[in-house]
């Protein structure tokens, strides 16, 4: 079995040079048999349409195959109105969800088997504990495409926000590119990032979304097979949306 995947910073392989910064493909790898292979074309920065005009998805759509899985993860980069090489529009009609179909559309062209993501959540909370919104319209946009494709989508915005608060405000630090001096010889004077992963932030999101693979089939019998080979059910999914349930009835 392949899985593809395609997205930005927080999807991308990371090696040596830039340890502790990981992403949450590299632990995803954990969840499925030695001799699944992934091939992974997110880059750091890049959004639908960077993605789009640098020829990167021209890379995808010439490597996809027949019976391919593909994870597609954007929203952090296409936020950024102020530049127009990679912002996009994330409403209806808007150039974000254009993209997105159009991933969608060419990937099955090849008998590619889709799977659209919302962008991971970035910790910021509010003085009242709680992870306040960052990405503003763009999970809804991609859920909203999802459901005109008729493709699976996994809301990691909900998921990762519900994990993250959880932890609360210091413990969920460990998660992300988030500490101090002298820690880590890549970066010496330490970091402030509260968007990017560390391995176990990686390990967390990819945990997160191979306990949504593992039950994709239920929905889309054609994604059985990535269904069957995740090889543990490791996060309960179920308590998960008791919580953000919770969430939206509070609000």
């Amino acid at each position: 079995m392949r899985i593809l995947t395609m997205g930005d910073s927080i999807m991308q392989y990371n090696d040596c040079t830039t340890y502790p910064l990981t992403g949450w493909i590299q632990e995803l790898v954990r969840f499925f048999p030695p001799e699944t292979e992934f091939k992974n074309f997110a880059r750091n920065g890049r959004s639908t349409k960077s993605f789009i005009d640098e020829g990167r998805f021209d890379a995808v759509r010439a490597e996809a195959q027949k019976g391919d899985f593909v994870l597609i993860g954007f929203g952090h980069n296409d936020e950024k109105a102020e530049d127009p090489t990679r912002y996009t529009a994330p409403d209806e009609g808007g150039l974000f969800r254009k993209n997105l179909a159009y991933f969608v559309t060419e990937l099955r062209k090849v008998g590619a088997l889709p799977i659209l993501l919302t962008p991971v959540v970035r910790r910021k909370f509010g003085a009242d504990g709680k992870i306040e919104d960052t990405h503003g319209a763009y999970p809804a946009a991609v859920i909203a495409t999802a459901e005109a494709l008729k493709v699976p989508c996994i809301d990691l915005t909900a998921l990762s926000t519900a994990y993250v608060e959880k932890l609360g405000a210091e413990a969920s630090k460990a998660l992300f590119m988030n500490f101090g001096a002298g820690i880590y010889d890549n970066y010496s004077a330490g970091r402030n990032d509260n968007s990017h992963l560390r391995p176990d932030g990686a390990f967390a999101i990819s945990r997160l979304a191979a306990t949504e693979l593992s039950r994709l089939s239920a929905d889309w019998p054609d994604y059985a097979p990535i269904t069957r080979a995740v090889l543990v059910l490791t996060v309960d999914r179920d308590a998960l949306e008791l919580e953000i349930q919770d969430e939206k009835l509070m609000a």
